[in-house]
């Protein structure tokens, strides 16, 4: 086999797996989307008492579904890693902050009850993912 044919084969081969490592971040970019999309959408609904955090009470199989609950709020499909609940926490607490709408406004009753429901997720799954936080929480320093 010639030198020429070895080189386009190596780059044929070097071009298609890097095409397709970049259509699974294209895929996985689309289904993030389309998830904060979902999420966005059920925050959006008016608040009833279902839409309230859960009492600490729950049932082992109820903290399945909280946890679940909790990444569906965030937008983020279940499994996700520390820094993705990270980055899709501040970007929906930037985006639903209470203090960007005027005093008195429904605006701002409706992004408060929309903020209250970001910091429970962000907390229920911080508490989840990261066990060494509620160990340091915990601790008695006196």
């Amino acid at each position: 086999m010639s030198v020429g044919k070895r080189v386009t084969r190596l780059m044929k081969a070097y071009l298609n797996h890097h095409w397709e490592r970049i259509e699974a971040i294209i895929r996985e970019q689309e289904h993030e989307a389309q998830a904060r999309a979902e999420a966005l959408q059920e925050l959006e609904r008016p608040a009833t008492s279902e839409s309230a955090p859960p009492s600490s009470s729950a049932k082992p199989a109820a903290a399945e579904s909280e946890i679940s609950r909790a990444y569906r709020t965030l937008g983020l499909e279940e499994g996700a890693d520390l820094s993705r609940v990270r980055r899709a926490y501040q970007e929906l607490s930037r985006r639903a902050h209470p203090e960007r709408f005027p005093e008195g406004s429904p605006e701002r009753a409706r992004a408060e009850q929309i903020h209250t429901q970001i910091e429970w997720a962000y907390r229920t799954l911080l508490a989840h993912l990261d066990q060494s936080a509620a160990r340091f929480r915990n601790l008695d320093l006196d």
